[in-house]
């Protein structure tokens, strides 16, 4: 029988490797870390390349591709970079060879001028891992992924000197310690207006809630913008919410995102 030999066995035999290590260690999942290339240029942004017909595989590659879609972007300077919305499928060694699911994971494109520097940005390649992390962390606890998005809050009415609580419920899986960052963006003339951040700790802390309050002399609406911020920098898009202070004795203070009894501000 004559046997067949390649020219490229060795980069086979290399490929092949790394799944049978996966199923010789009888890992849970294989996850191959790598950068991309195309003749053009102009091809760029992550992928993530799993076997035809691994329902599984396919779940944890979605999973994957979402998580580092809120993290890549979670950077001011890559909120634009491109992220496939759904795997791409290919016979490929790493995953076929594979007993358990199996992804690679194309970082980016080190072909394209952009995505080489991106790939050389410790920035980038830290929120990119961490998104890789996030899905598989998702994928492995039966979990969807959702991006975070803060649930509207109602709009209250305050009398002088008084405070009210209301809860800021969020949908997602954010990384904790969190903050509620409130920021004012509509303060009446000749009143303060502070900003303010509540930390939380743990996600057994519930419910989510913030403190406003209206120290006044006279009637007047407030306008704020409220964000939840996890401890990987990934920020739900604002919520606009309102606070109508009612005429009564006082100065004039407004202050979010503070402990009952504290004062923030205290205007002239």
């Amino acid at each position: 029988m004559r046997t067949v030999r390649y020219s490229n066995r060795e980069e086979l035999e290399g490929i092949n490797s790394r799944p049978f290590l996966a199923n010789h260690l009888r890992t849970e999942v294989a996850v191959h870390l790598h950068s991309n290339a195309e003749p053009s240029h102009n091809a760029r942004g992550a992928r993530v390349i799993v076997q035809p017909g691994r329902p599984a595989d396919a779940r944890l590659a979605q999973s994957v591709l979402c998580s580092m879609k809120e993290l890549i972007h979670s950077v001011s300077v890559y909120a634009d970079f491109t992220v496939a919305p759904a795997p791409h499928t290919g016979n490929k060694g790493e995953n076929r060879e594979a007993k358990m699911p199996s992804i690679i994971v194309e970082t980016a494109f080190h072909t394209n001028p952009d995505d080489a520097r991106a790939l050389q940005d410790p920035v980038f390649r830290t929120a990119s891992m961490k998104g890789v992390e996030k899905g598989y962390r998702l994928f492995s606890e039966g979990k969807d992924c959702v991006p975070l998005k803060a649930e509207p809050i109602d709009g209250i009415h305050l009398s002088a000197g008084g405070s009210q609580q209301v809860d800021v419920a969020f949908e997602g899986n954010p990384q904790y310690p969190i903050e509620l960052v409130t920021t004012n963006v509509g303060c009446p003339p000749g009143w303060t207006c502070t900003d303010g951040r509540v930390r939380i700790e743990t996600p057994d802390t519930k419910p989510s809630q913030l403190t406003l309050r209206c120290e006044n002399a006279g009637s007047a609406p407030m306008f704020w913008n409220t964000q939840v911020v996890d401890d990987d920098g990934v920020k739900s898009p604002p919520v606009r919410h309102w606070v109508q202070c009612i005429r009564g004795p006082g100065g004039a203070v407004a202050s979010p995102g503070v402990p009952a009894g504290v004062e923030a501000a205290t205007a002239g």
